[in-house]
């Protein structure tokens, strides 16, 4: 179930992001661009959710992932990334409890020369709830001229805790291999 679960949200999450002028070919282990490509993009993570916060407090969510987009002539990007969330002391936001999640997420990107620019700063809408198993998502957008990004992930939580609530949503290069998230002490 869990796999057909899977299949069915990255059939689903499969979006196009189109890239302006960009086609990745490997040169000496580096990606050089030329062309104008479109891709396809998706991203799983897997991470922690735990604190308490009523507009005010600290609740704090990170996974780290991989994001990775094709193009359609096969062109393969791909990078480790660490997701963030609710860096804010005060902020539209109810959250409390412990929450492990594992997710599968979109990008679209429009507007966009390099897929790298799908990493950055978005504001996000969350919610989540576990009462041993549940469920969760966020959306996130970023608007930057001329770009559009937007973000949409769903996942399965582990834990006891709810949140919902609007936050600022970092993407960033993890810079190495993807790192299973702490365990909370």
């Amino acid at each position: 179930m869990k796999k057909l679960l899977v299949i069915m949200a990255v059939g689903l999450a499969g979006v196009w992001a189109n890239a302006e002028t960009t086609e990745m070919t490997p040169m000496n282990g580096d990606m050089s661009m030329q062309g104008n490509r479109t891709w396809v993009c998706g991203m799983h993570f897997k991470g922690t959710s735990k604190g308490f916060k009523v507009i005010a407090g600290k609740f704090k969510t990170t996974a780290y992932g991989t994001l990775k987009c094709t193009s359609f002539k096969g062109t393969k990007w791909s990078r480790p990334v660490k997701i963030t969330m609710g860096a804010k002391c005060f902020g539209p936001q109810v959250g409390l409890g412990w929450l492990k999640f594992k997710g599968i997420g979109t990008e679209i990107s429009l507007f966009n020369a390099d897929p790298d620019v799908i990493l950055g700063k978005y504001l996000a809408v969350n919610g989540d709830a576990a009462v041993i198993i549940g469920a969760g998502t966020f959306r996130a957008v970023k608007v930057g001229w001329p770009q559009l990004a937007m973000n949409m992930a769903i996942k399965l939580d582990k834990g006891f805790g709810a949140t919902v609530g609007l936050d600022h949503l970092y993407i960033s290069e993890n810079g190495g291999e993807v790192i299973e998230p702490p365990t909370p002490n």
